[in-house]
């Protein structure tokens, strides 16, 4: 009986959701109305709907460092830690617990990567960063590490998993959820109402809020002091150690398949300090960085090459769909969008 029981559930379940899908409604950028054909071919046809879910992008900006480490029980003729205040004073011993800490504007920063489109909903992505810098000494209570001319480069392989949190899909569904209250208002203020909503969901809205989680493999890269010095800072990377990061990104369309993006990161690595001089040591690193870049979506309609056609935007021969305008134009341009 039981059996029986959620056997009905599941199909009533079932049912529901095959009316959703057949009602062929919007919701949240979903469409499920069937898409005209992209090639003479069925292979060619699913290769290019594949494709236009790809795209490619560049980025550059700059970062903040800020990096801590915890020098315990030493002694300042040892390790190469210097008095740089109150130094008329004479020389003090090193307390017991000793903080330092260094903060830093690093420019510049350089990312480029690749991100699949899932529904427009979810994006998973893939990309490479690129940073590199001179290192300043840290400090702390009157005291100062010294890195001064340590210079370094860093490199982070990552993946990423994204969420749309906004853009024209859902502003389309929310400014539909407004309007239907008015429904069952009188027939003047209804139609003024239709009025309005068909004027709004006309618009082109080309703002695109979304998050990003990123995992990532560092690798750091340090290059050689050229004199030489009683102590060579060597800074290095955890082995096998993963960077995790939060991104929150803002995109502008230019285009169906160009956009601008501005995007902002938080990141918490982790070094040591691995010199052969004295006992290693940890180092905590949060980074904060800001970027602005280029969007590339791959087309996945071809351009139309017939002559004497002279259509600007989609549309179709044979069955077959054609852009008539450059990837950096919109395609389905309206009225106030010619250029």
């Amino acid at each position: 009986m039981v059996k029986l029981r959620s056997i009905l559930l599941i199909v009533i379940f079932l049912g529901q959701v095959f009316q959703s899908f057949c009602q062929e409604e919007d919701i949240f950028g979903i469409t499920r109305k069937a898409r005209p054909l992209k090639s003479e071919s069925k292979v060619g046809n699913a290769f290019r709907s594949i494709q236009e879910l790809f795209s490619f992008q560049v980025s550059s900006g700059a970062a903040y460092y800020v990096m801590n480490t915890r020098f315990y029980k030493g002694d300042g003729q040892v390790y190469p830690i210097t008095q740089f205040q109150n130094a008329d004073y004479g020389y003090f011993p090193l307390p017991d617990t000793l903080s330092l800490q260094m903060k830093q504007v690093i420019l510049p920063t350089i990312e480029v990567g690749v991100r699949m489109n899932i529904l427009n909903l979810l994006t998973l992505g893939a990309g490479y960063g690129w940073e590199s810098t001179r290192l300043a000494p840290f400090e702390g209570s009157g005291y100062q590490f010294a890195l001064q001319g340590t210079s370094i480069q860093a490199t982070n392989y990552y993946a990423s998993l994204g969420l749309v949190l906004y853009d024209a899909s859902r502003r389309r569904f929310l400014l539909k959820q407004k309007y239907k209250k008015f429904n069952q208002a009188n027939p003047d203020l209804k139609m003024r109402m239709q009025r309005e909503y068909n004027q709004r969901i006309r618009q082109n809205y080309p703002w695109t809020v979304s998050v990003e989680g990123e995992v990532g493999q560092l690798n750091l890269i340090q290059n050689k002091k050229q004199l030489a010095t009683t102590y060579q800072v060597n800074l290095s990377s955890l082995s096998n150690q993963l960077t995790y990061a939060g991104v929150i990104r803002i995109g502008y369309q230019l285009s169906e398949y160009a956009s601008i993006l501005v995007k902002g990161k938080y990141m918490q690595r982790y070094f040591v300090n691995g010199s052969s001089d004295f006992s290693s040591f940890p180092i905590d690193q949060a980074m904060y960085s800001f970027q602005v870049g280029v969007t590339m979506k791959v087309p996945g309609t071809k351009r139309c090459k017939i002559n004497g056609c002279g259509v600007v935007m989609k549309h179709r021969h044979n069955g077959i769909e054609y852009r008539g305008s450059s990837i950096f134009n919109l395609q389905n341009r309206k009225i106030g969008q010619w250029y």
